[in-house]
């Protein structure tokens, strides 16, 4: 009976209006990245807008939370990946980076995003085990 309360949890959960915003933030994301790849601004533009209206119709009660999470995430992810990419001697690049940083600025969301998917992902397994 417990598991069958767990399940039905989780199906709730991802059913849910949370879960259906964070679903349209990826692919939104994803089309921002498809359609406009070639031009980084309106990338960064386009996903920190998109980052915006999820926080505005999100009824989440922890987003300063989450905003704190995301930042720090977005944070040491650039910084780390910044890290590698300078010490494989530029063997991985990314041709369109933002210096002094070796990445581009347009990641920022898409680490933001990451960090939403983690926490939601995180979420779920917690209602399993």
């Amino acid at each position: 009976m417990i598991e069958f309360l767990k399940i039905n949890n989780v199906i709730d959960y991802i059913l849910g209006r949370e879960s259906i915003y964070i679903l349209l933030l990826v692919i939104l994301n994803i089309i921002n990245l498809c359609l406009f790849y070639k031009n980084k601004n309106l990338l960064l533009f386009n996903g920190l807008l998109l980052l915006l209206l999820y926080f505005i119709i999100s009824s989440r009660p922890d987003k300063k939370i989450l905003i704190l999470a995301m930042t720090h995430f977005t944070f040491w992810g650039v910084v780390t990946e910044s890290f590698i990419i300078r010490n494989t001697n530029n063997t991985l690049y990314y041709k369109d980076s933002t210096k002094p940083f070796n990445v581009p600025l347009w990641l920022i969301p898409i680490y933001c995003l990451f960090c939403i998917s983690a926490i939601y992902t995180y979420n779920i397994f917690k209602m399993l085990f």
